[in-house]
């Protein structure tokens, strides 16, 4: 019995793509769009697995039910595997069912988090989240009153420095975490340096990236959770988890900041699910937006304002860092990458 990869142009051919959701749906998968890469395992001209990756993150693996247990699998994820670690990832992660996870286990990966009867979150490295862990513990510091908050900073604002303002003004310490993920029109790097500047006289905050343990609605997976299921309200859950089983307590943290935002039902299902998962183990603790001409301050008002070049509107909606910044060559650049995606 032999059995080949090849790549599958799902975007080009419709026949191909046809086979591949076929594949996808006899394993109660919905297609996913965002990928970077998809192969399928073929016996001469049938189609009897497949498996895609977005970025460092395994998608959409299926393998027809007559040759689960087999070298499918095996094929499929050493294929998938290298080509992550060939574009230089240090760490291969994926989400699957319950009932999938030990599949993968036995091939290697270690279990970070999983919410029940939803998901299990997986990763193969030879560092890791431990090595996280271990990393944030370097930056432990004592308080009586330790506080995070986490954010994207997709760019800084000034909403987003109330928000720091009014937690460091109420803890010993603050913990901030930035998101790493490269998804949003201003680099992480960026984000992060903003971040930096523009609370440069804070004395009790400490700033930290997330790595690849806090992620987006844009990575998250939603193609192998019931149609029924609340996809935001999972997410969300599995960030807490992980937040309160590993982050919070290797940094004493017993509270946590987010701002309040009363017309977006994402953002209130998403503070409902860390509330729950907390239970009060970890304070949830919901700050009022900051307005400016009866209008919340959001970075996606800021990004609107600067692709349209209202600068001077935009003053006083960031920090006279942010504002510096957005006007830098480099500021300029993004702007035009912004107008470019427009087209």
């Amino acid at each position: 019995m032999s059995f080949i990869i090849k790549k599958l142009r799902i975007d080009k051919d419709y026949s191909v793509k046809k086979d591949w959701e076929d594949l996808l749906s006899h394993a109660n998968i919905r297609p996913e769009k965002a990928i970077d890469y998809t192969v399928g395992v073929f016996e001469e001209d049938n189609l009897i697995g497949t498996g895609s990756i977005f970025q460092n993150i395994l998608k959409c693996i299926a393998v027809a039910p007559e040759y689960m247990g087999g070298k499918v699998l095996n094929m499929l994820m050493s294929h998938l595997m290298s080509e992550i670690f060939d574009k230089g990832y240090a760490s291969c992660f994926i989400y699957t069912k319950e009932e999938a996870a030990h599949s993968f286990i036995h091939l290697g990966f270690c279990e970070i988090a999983r919410v029940s009867g939803e998901l299990v979150f997986l990763e193969l490295s030879s560092k890791g989240f431990l090595s996280y862990i271990e990393d944030l513990k370097k930056a432990r510091k004592e308080g009586d009153k330790i506080a995070s908050i986490v954010m994207n900073a997709n760019p800084f604002t000034n909403g987003h420095l109330y928000l720091i303002e009014t937690a460091a003004k109420e803890n010993d310490i603050l913990h901030i975490f930035i998101l790493s993920e490269e998804l949003s029109d201003f680099p992480s790097r960026t984000r992060f340096e903003l971040v930096k500047k523009g609370t440069a006289h804070l004395h009790n905050i400490i700033l930290h990236v997330t790595g690849d343990y806090i992620v987006s609605a844009k990575t998250f997976p939603s193609y192998f959770l019931k149609e029924k299921s609340d996809v935001t309200y999972i997410q969300a859950s599995l960030d807490a988890i992980i937040f309160k089983a590993h982050i919070a307590p290797s940094l004493g943290i017993s509270r946590r900041y987010v701002g309040e935002e009363p017309l977006s039902q994402s953002t209130a299902i998403y503070n409902k699910a860390l509330k729950d998962v907390f239970n009060e183990e970890i304070k949830l603790i919901v700050i009022p937006r900051r307005e400016v001409d009866n209008e919340v301050i959001s970075a996606s008002r800021v990004r609107k304002l600067f692709k349209e070049n209202h600068m001077e509107q935009l003053k006083y909606l960031v920090p006279k860092s942010t504002f510096e910044f957005l006007l830098s060559p480099e500021g300029r650049r993004i702007q035009n990458k912004i107008l470019e995606k427009e087209v």
